[in-house]
């Protein structure tokens, strides 16, 4: 009989033991917080200058500001021949010195503090619009076709710099992200506003 109770008492307490450490203690994934989404806070950064980097190409711009050189000169000229539509121009500073493809800036899409959606329009639509202002004047539609070939077909080789021209239908007044489609629509990449 003795030892029925001292196995008894030996299973008693192994049981007991077992059942305090079963239930007084957790593990460290059970206590660690569980992951948060950070949301990013929309800043404006209309007046600040864009870059971005692509297959070893880097591209510099801004979105707001005085801005001019020879092409913003020659398209302006272009339109005011005709009175056509007013476009938003911006020229991007390409190096393709150490690139890897052709660049031909297809697009820029700007996201606007309030999250307003915002993309660039093609330039050949730019000037198709100004032919059409032409009418039937030969001559200044011969103007619109001239600046189109000068200024609307962009294909910058590696080893090259350049600026192309980015157009918009209205003026870009706010900007939070942007992203730029360099070597035609499917591949995009982020721009880095500083």
């Amino acid at each position: 009989m003795k030892k029925h109770t001292i196995a008894a008492l030996v299973l008693a307490a192994s049981m007991g033991l077992a059942g305090c450490s079963a239930g007084g203690t957790t593990t460290s994934a059970e206590s660690e917080p569980t992951p948060t989404e950070t949301k990013q806070v929309p800043v404006e950064n209309i007046a600040k200058t864009w870059t971005f980097d692509y297959q070893g190409a880097s591209g510099t711009f801004k979105l707001s500001g005085n801005q001019s050189g020879d092409a913003l000169t020659g398209l302006e000229t272009a339109r005011a021949s005709v009175n056509g539509t007013q476009y938003t121009f911006v020229p991007v500073e390409l190096d393709n010195t150490n690139g890897s493809t052709s660049l031909n800036m297809y697009g820029v899409t700007v996201i606007t503090k309030e999250g307003q959606q915002v993309d660039s329009v093609s330039l050949q639509d730019v000037f198709s619009s100004w032919r059409d202002a032409a009418g039937d004047d030969t001559d200044k539609y011969n103007a619109i076709v001239d600046a189109s070939n000068e200024y609307g077909q962009f294909d910058l080789q590696p080893g090259a710099k350049g600026t192309a021209v980015v157009a918009f239908a209205q003026p870009v007044s706010s900007a939070w992200r942007v992203t730029v489609a360099p070597a035609g629509g499917t591949d995009q990449v982020e721009a880095v506003a500083s």
